[in-house]
């Protein structure tokens, strides 16, 4: 189900003339797995929390 969902978001975006999509989410997120099988690239950032 999580898949389509994100599988009928990007098409639209798509259709809409984005290029790019991007999304955070933390290290241990389970989902990560999903969104690497469907093509989505690790990208690391850095914060401090103040």
């Amino acid at each position: 189900m999580s898949k389509q969902l994100m599988k009928t978001a990007i098409d639209h975006l798509k259709q809409n003339g984005h290029t790019e999509v991007r999304l955070s989410t933390f290290s241990g997120n389970r989902a990560i797995k999903l969104y690497e099988k469907m093509g989505f690239n690790i990208m690391t950032t850095m914060s401090l929390q103040l």
